[in-house]
């Protein structure tokens, strides 16, 4: 399976795998996304780390994430952060997937977790992991007796019965991709951690600019589509609010915002994250953002209550040269210093600073992502960046940069024709990136290129 950045039709849904330590969990998370490199994980010192991905199947896409083990017969019972996670998890999923092992049989932990799952009320698979042979397969059938739900038997580390168990996630979870509840129109999402000051800030740029038409219900609980026009321009704001839960660790109030973010990502084109300037850019900051980036999603960068370091020069210059090196791989996004004063932060009436330009910012950043730049003065760029800075030789061979030519947008992707492909060191590459984004203002948005050899040179 392949991991894919968008969904023609409704927001992916969410698969989330949950069981008790060692069951392979991760192995079938793996399988699942195609990969193994975690979207959003735990910053470092946790025992147990939370991954998220997007799988894609029979032309569905679905977001899978992978919890940390159940072990409920712990002398303090279920330690509280893995049992956040899961209830988080558990809570927002549109699908369980209960992973035990085969080898070890059905356990008393298996039998709780089922139990615990089957309260959920949400619809339950069992994958009866390890059953890399024809007798560990029939032993599978042991896993019926949880009563939770159909069982598979898998063998996640080889293949063997995950395009069955693939099969039954996106006839139980599928969306029907032909219709589209979002209007048309330019799509902003809102992204920041749940004390960030997102939901002032979007209460009060709705608010001033005067533009909602309406509210139309998305296709999760709590997407909500906002179409309204800035600068005679159609935009859709996708605001994810809602991150707070009563009783719940901070922690887990985290990883609930992670999987919405990821959810409302899946929806749009550009991505405004919401930075707590008094706080700074912190690691779940970086890691949404980063996603954004990898998802071919353009950013911009909101230091809002800036006011809560404005009056203090050094502090406020700090706060800003520190936000720039902790996001420097989103490439000078356009940053906005905004605050929201007053009594009237909640309906949008309080004094407001920045807030034309958030979605000034966001429109130069969508016009950045679908640009179409000529090819005559892409290549007249190439020449002048060739002629003043000639490429290194490669493996003893000169290397000639031939032409330029844009095979795609959203995100922008140049591809150089070369007497040698893949002859370029990175820092070659970085120095003509660097060229192209200055020339077109490519502020904040995933820019990608490649160098193909031409045929008759023998490159491959």
């Amino acid at each position: 399976m392949s991991e894919a950045s968008t969904r023609t039709g409704g927001d992916a849904p969410l698969v989330a795998i949950v069981g008790r330590p060692n069951v392979g969990k991760s192995t079938l998370f793996n399988r699942l996304v195609g990969s193994r490199q975690a979207i959003v994980e735990d910053h470092p010192g946790v025992t147990r780390d939370r991954l998220y991905g997007t799988a894609s199947w029979a032309g569905q896409q679905f977001l899978v994430v992978d919890t940390g083990g159940i072990d409920p017969t712990l002398e303090t019972g279920m330690p509280a952060h893995i049992k956040a996670q899961v209830d988080v998890a558990v809570e927002e999923a549109d699908l369980l997937l209960l992973v035990v092992d085969v080898l070890e049989g059905i356990t008393a932990v298996d039998l709780d977790v089922a139990d615990r799952l089957r309260r959920s009320g949400k619809p339950v698979l069992v994958v009866a992991n390890k059953a890399d042979s024809d007798a560990r397969q029939r032993a599978a059938a042991a896993a019926w007796e949880l009563g939770v739900g159909q069982v598979f038997a898998v063998s996640a580390a080889h293949g063997r019965g995950t395009a069955e168990l693939c099969d039954e996630i996106v006839a139980r979870v599928g969306v029907d991709e032909v219709g589209d509840p979002v209007p048309p129109g330019t799509r902003i999402a809102f992204i920041g951690r749940p004390n960030a000051g997102k939901s002032t800030l979007i209460n009060t740029l709705l608010g001033s600019a005067r533009v909602i038409v309406d509210d139309v219900p998305g296709t999760t609980r709590d997407a909500v589509y906002l179409p309204f026009r800035h600068r005679d321009q159609d935009l859709v704001l996708i605001d994810t609010a809602g991150l707070r839960r009563r009783k719940q660790v901070s922690r887990a109030q985290e990883k609930l915002a992670a999987i919405k973010s990821i959810r409302a990502m899946e929806r749009t084109e550009v991505v405004v994250l919401v930075v707590d300037a008094s706080a700074g850019v912190t690691d779940q900051d970086q890691r949404i953002a980063r996603m954004a980036f990898t998802r071919g999603k353009g950013v911009v960068l909101v230091l809002h209550k800036w006011d809560l370091v404005a009056g203090d020069r050094r502090r406020a210059h700090e706060v800003r040269k520190r936000a720039e090196e902790a996001l420097a791989f989103l490439e000078d996004p356009w940053t906005i210093r905004s605050s929201v004063i007053g009594d009237g932060r909640d309906t949008g009436q309080g004094r407001a600073r920045g807030i034309e330009e958030i979605l000034d910012a966001c429109l130069r950043t969508a016009r950045a992502l679908s640009l179409r730049i000529p090819t005559a003065e892409l290549n007249e760029e190439l020449a002048r960046a060739v002629s003043e800075h000639h490429p290194p030789v490669h493996q003893g061979t000169l290397v000639k940069l031939y032409f330029a030519t844009q095979a795609d947008r959203s995100p922008p992707f140049i591809v150089i024709s070369a007497n040698r492909g893949r002859s370029l060191d990175t820092a070659y590459e970085r120095y003509l990136m660097r060229r192209f984004r200055r020339r077109w203002q490519l502020r904040g948005i995933p820019l990608r290129m490649v160098v193909r050899g031409r045929q008759r040179d023998g490159a491959r």
